[in-house]
């Protein structure tokens, strides 16, 4: 099977453009905001390349098993708390890496005659990008791997010490907060497309009430897309669809996500919700072209009082001219710019080779070392053109 492939050519070539020596910083600073006004770079639609699901044991199966359909929740019942003593959740220690994101692209590319469809850039999850997209606005601190492979960046997430202290120190009533989004969704989702549900069927309409959540179980989209100069493939989950998948259809206009939020009572609430959580909203759904989100505002006590549909291309236009709010034409431009420059930056072609990109305190740039063989995280079954059911397996060099 081919190798992964890019499509970098002079940049390699260029004498000028010298890796950085291990342990060297170079940095990409934030400010000001004002370089990112001007033309938007433009985001082109979004194309499936593969889905794939992961089931309750974490095993891997490339097709639409795990693929949830959207019913409104009854909200004269819409309790989100119900279910949580029996919330199973995946192993946070186990490092899942890119693993399934390459297994999938391994299975794209054996069925696409065409090589130049499965070749980008940049390869990394959706939420990565949508870190990125977030930076002009945001203060969340963030570390990540990268490898460049075939002239292919490859991109993950490493936990950072505030991330896992931050987790780890959760209260009762957080981790039950955090249970309420899960719940949502099964509260929003079925396994069958409604209109083709029979009378047994319905049962399962009616258990939603009742049941849990696994996060075990995921279905996932691995998508090809273009952000000004930067191809870009990316996998991400999703949380349902509306419509069917047909194989001559690119399916990803019918996706959906599914959210929660506290229910908007003042003009504070408003304004932390456009200003903060909107904008994450806004940066998931414009990634992979998911046309709305679905969100589920519920009370203190987890009391679902509100189901509002949100057009993402319309999440720009509510906040527009806002003072202190977020402009998506600088989101937009500063991650392309920032990944022009990062392709610029990396430059060792070798996957047993690593760079680590950190944003931290005091948030003014994103800086990016070379860190030799530390962190390697390309499976060596990629590197071989094969796949597995199992997430992890050996590391190229191992």
């Amino acid at each position: 099977m081919a190798s992964p492939l890019g499509k970098r050519s002079q940049r390699d070539s260029d004498d000028s453009r010298k890796a950085p020596r291990v342990e060297e910083i170079a940095s990409f600073p934030i400010h000001p905001l004002s370089k990112y006004h001007g033309n938007c770079a433009v985001y082109k639609q979004p194309v499936e390349l593969q889905s794939y699901s992961i089931d309750h044991e974490r095993s891997v199966h490339f097709d639409d098993r795990q693929l949830k359909y959207y019913l409104p929740a009854d909200l004269s019942d819409a309790d989100l708390s119900v279910g949580y003593k029996e919330f199973i959740q995946r192993d946070p220690e186990l490092k899942e890496h890119i693993d399934t994101l390459l297994d999938a692209l391994t299975i794209a590319r054996s069925k696409n005659e065409d090589p130049n469809a499965t070749k980008a850039d940049i390869v990394t999850w959706r939420g990565l990008i949508t870190k990125l997209l977030c930076v002009p606005y945001a203060k969340d601190p963030f570390e990540l791997g990268a490898t460049l492979f075939n002239n292919t960046i490859y991109l993950e997430e490493h936990e950072t010490e505030f991330k896992r202290s931050q987790n780890q120190g959760q209260n009762d009533r957080q981790q039950l907060m955090g249970y309420w989004g899960y719940k949502f969704e099964t509260l929003s989702t079925v396994s069958k497309f409604p209109l083709d549900m029979t009378e047994a069927d319905k049962e399962e309409m009616k258990s939603r009430k009742g049941a849990s959540a696994n996060t075990n179980e995921q279905y996932c989209t691995v998508f090809k897309t273009k952000l000004g100069d930067n191809t870009l493939i990316m996998g991400a989950e999703v949380d349902c669809t509306s419509a069917p998948k047909r194989s001559d259809v690119n399916p990803i206009p019918n996706y959906l996500e599914l959210k929660t939020s506290k229910l908007i009572e003042t003009g504070r609430d408003k304004h932390i919700f456009e200003r903060h959580k909107m904008l994450k909203f806004w940066a998931q759904s414009f990634l992979v072209g998911t046309p709305a989100v679905i969100c589920g505002f519920r009370d203190n006590d987890g009391n679902v009082r509100k189901i509002q549909k949100l057009k993402t291309l319309e999440m720009p236009r509510m906040v527009r001219g806002q003072h202190g709010m977020w402009d998506a034409r600088v989101c937009l431009n500063f991650a392309d710019q920032f990944l022009s420059w990062l392709q610029n930056m990396i430059t060792i072609d070798d996957p047993e080779h690593t760079y680590t990109i950190t944003f931290e305190h005091p948030f003014q740039e994103i800086r990016i070392r070379s860190s030799g063989k530390k962190n390697i995280f390309l499976t060596k079954r990629y590197m071989e053109g094969q796949t597995s059911d199992r997430i992890g397996g050996p590391r190229v060099g191992e």
